[in-house]
């Protein structure tokens, strides 16, 4: 079974990996401002925060590495309204035996 100061280590490696996120707001790609949040030694929150000019319906949420390669990627279906929103995006990393 990992131990915490590995699930901490592997947590890092997440923390550093997630580089850029950009969401799609009425099938428009839009970049996003890109927020970490450490809770705890094996959990992250990615925060991605969208200004308040951006309005429309968010159906894809999108985050890159440094190399614009594709590490998350998921379907939401959010109506944004005409003020500053952060979409949330929680990671527990946890390591279950027999999995």
């Amino acid at each position: 079974m990992l131990t915490e100061h590995a699930l901490e280590r592997q947590a890092n490696s997440l923390e550093s990996m997630f580089y850029s996120a950009e969401v799609e707001i009425d099938g428009v790609i839009k970049p996003a401002t890109l927020l970490k949040e450490r809770k705890g030694t094996n959990k992250v929150t990615f925060l991605l925060r969208l200004q308040d000019s951006e309005t429309g319906m968010v159906t894809k949420r999108v985050i890159r590495d440094e190399n614009g390669q594709i590490v998350w990627q998921d379907t939401v279906d959010f109506y944004k309204p005409a003020r500053a929103v952060a979409l949330s995006i929680p990671i527990e990393l946890k390591w279950k035996v027999g999995e």
